[in-house]
C-alpha cells in the first residue's frame, strides 16, 4: 500500500508486484491440443460422399500448428500442415501453410477455396470449407470431430 499526496488529498494505492497478484489477468485461450478424428462429409452437386478426417493440434498458448489427413473414396490424403492462432471463443486463424488458394485438377479444372473455419469447443472441433470449381459445381466439406 502506497499513500500519494494530490492536490493536498492523501490517496491509498494498492500495488502489486505482478498484475496477476491485482486479479489483472490477459486473454485466457482454450486447450485445444490434441488428436481429433470423425466423420467429414463432401459436398458436390447432386451428391454427399462420406469420408473421414484426422488432425492433431500441437499448442503454445494462442499459438497452433495443425497437421492431419482425410480420406475420401478409400484414399487418404495428407492435408499440408498450417499454422495460426486461437482465440478465446476458440476460432482458429490461419497465418501460413494450409491449402488456401488455387489448385488444378484435370477432372474439375481450378479449384479455388472460397471459405475455410475451424472452431474449437470442449472436446470437439467443427471445419467447414466451400470451394468452386471450373467445371464440377460448388464443394463443400464439413467435419465434426471428437478430441481423442
Amino acid at each position: 500500500m502506497r499513500i500519494a499526496n494530490v492536490n493536498n488529498h492523501l490517496l491509498m494505492i494498492a500495488s502489486c508486484a505482478a498484475a496477476t497478484s491485482c486479479g489483472i489477468t490477459g486473454p485466457q485461450y482454450p486447450d485445444v491440443a490434441g488428436t481429433y478424428d470423425g466423420p467429414l462429409t463432401w459436398q458436390i452437386p447432386g451428391e454427399s460422399i462420406a469420408g473421414q478426417m484426422n488432425l492433431t493440434v500441437v499448442q503454445a498458448d494462442d499459438q497452433l500448428t495443425i497437421t492431419g489427413s482425410a480420406t475420401i473414396l478409400g484414399s487418404t490424403i495428407q492435408l499440408p500442415a498450417i499454422t495460426g492462432t486461437v482465440n478465446e471463443t476458440g476460432f482458429f486463424t490461419a497465418t501460413a501453410g494450409g491449402a488456401a488458394g488455387t489448385v488444378s485438377d484435370p477432372n474439375c479444372g481450378t479449384i479455388t477455396t472460397t471459405s475455410a473455419t475451424l472452431n474449437f469447443t470442449g472436446d470437439s472441433a467443427r471445419y467447414h470449407e466451400t470451394a468452386t470449381t471450373s467445371w464440377c459445381g460448388a464443394w463443400a466439406f464439413d467435419a465434426t470431430l471428437t478430441r481423442q
